[in-house]
């Protein structure tokens, strides 16, 4: 069989190619491709175990061959012609990835078409009697969110990437829009024991009972009783701390309201790092951030600590009745939670107007500054979400997306007044 000097060309630069996306190597004397391709590409180019040491050896003496006979004609003054081929076979590596088929929350490779589900869990710890934390089930959740409340409180929206991933959750805690508003792009179903009247607004003017558990009945809005249970844990805690819930009650309210836990969630919650080709971002010549302080209000403040070994953000929040940072836990594993991305967007948080007893609202559609902390490093930017049904969009001072590393993700909607109290 002939080889032109255009296929050698072809195939030489699809292999580099392939190797570059990779991170992989060639093994000395071997045309064999090294061991870390994903498995899609290793099923493609390396065969199945069955290929003999035969068809490795004729492969490696093609390409030996096909190597001289290219050295020979680019000697000759061919080196244009390389450069496209090898263009040429970079665009071919790319056609043969997969179709990119995401978890919206991760970036990992999807393990499931579940429903997105977002859990409202209370955060408030002001005294032995009105504490929430430790929480149980937030360590399982793969994006946790806090705002900004009322009165100066943060609550948080735990988000699973389906029913079947959630433990024992809570304490439960009534519905806010301003968590609604980043659910509601993702058809999420949006559990919680009670909700403001603006949050009920929201879902009634954008039709989103049917994905709404636990509301309340404003302005005529179908309501979908929420399934749960009481705890005490042996304290001296109020009686509004105690409601916890789970995966297999969520499926109960879920089946009693006649909604669906299965939906192909198309869009991503984030711009991550490609899957596929393992990529990731190191933020290169990014400042280093090892340690970020954030202040929602004087006694709700959040602090996350970089551990390089682990490439990951750990958790603390303030005690205001202790008057100390300590360890956010996951009641349920005694862990600290660790994040490998955190987000902060600013944004402008007030009150809304008239006798709202200070709900408070985030006012999307202005925008504001964002900044990923990812791998001890930061990249500041600017977020958008200009209307409730659109998703939220982090991009980089020059306009691309940013790009989160595959993982968890810790967002924080912080109120700009508090631009001056906030450090990393």
């Amino acid at each position: 069989m002939k080889i032109s000097r255009r296929s050698v060309l072809r195939y030489s630069g699809l292999t580099a190619a392939l190797l570059a996306l990779t991170g992989c190597s060639a093994s000395p004397g071997s045309a064999i491709l090294g061991g870390d391709l994903p498995d899609w590409m290793k099923s493609l180019f390396c065969g199945s175990a069955a290929s003999s040491s035969a068809s490795s050896e004729a492969a490696a003496s093609s390409v030996v061959a096909a190597s001289e006979v290219a050295a020979s004609e680019a000697a000759a003054g061919e080196a244009a012609a390389s450069s496209a081929a090898s263009s040429e076979a970079a665009s071919s590596a790319f056609s043969l990835l997969p179709a990119y088929d995401a978890d919206p929350l991760t970036g990992e490779a999807r393990k499931s078409t579940g429903r997105m589900v977002g859990v409202m869990v209370n955060n408030i710890a002001n005294s032995e009697r009105q504490n929430a934390r430790p929480q149980r089930g937030i360590g399982s959740a793969d994006l946790l969110i806090e705002s900004k409340v009322e009165g100066g409180i943060t609550r948080l929206c735990a988000v699973f990437r389906d029913a079947d991933t959630i433990p024992e959750v809570g304490p439960l805690r009534s519905g806010r829009d301003q968590f609604l508003q980043l659910l509601m792009p993702h058809q999420a179903l949006y559990y919680h024991d009670g909700e403001s009247i603006f949050c009920t607004q929201f879902i009634n003017v954008y039709d989103y009972s049917g994905l709404n558990i636990g509301g309340k009945s404003y302005f005529n809005t179908p309501v979908h009783p929420h399934v749960a249970h009481r705890d005490s844990r042996g304290r001296n805690v109020a009686y509004e701390h105690t409601e916890f819930t789970s995966g297999k009650e969520i499926k109960q309210a879920a089946g009693n309201a006649g909604i669906g836990l299965t939906y192909a969630n198309e869009t991503p919650f984030f711009h991550f790092a490609d899957y596929r080709t393992a990529a990731s971002n190191d933020l290169p010549g990014a400042p280093a951030a090892k340690t970020i302080s954030i202040t929602h209000s004087e006694s709700y403040r959040t602090r996350l600590t970089y551990n390089s070994w682990g490439r990951s953000y750990k958790l603390e929040m303030y005690n205001r009745s202790k008057k100390a940072y300590e360890n956010t836990v996951d009641e349920l594993t005694g862990k600290q939670l660790t994040f490998d991305n955190v987000v902060v967007c600013f944004a402008d948080i007030a009150a809304y107007a008239g006798d709202s007893h200070d709900v408070q609202s985030v006012n999307y559609v202005a925008g504001g500054q964002a900044y990923l902390f990812t791998r001890g490093g930061v990249q500041v930017g600017r977020w958008e979400k200009p209307h409730p049904t659109h998703p939220l969009k982090l991009y980089t001072e020059t306009g691309e997306e940013m790009t989160l590393n595959r993982g968890k993700t810790y967002l924080a909607l912080v109120d700009n007044d508090e631009w001056s109290n906030f450090s990393y």
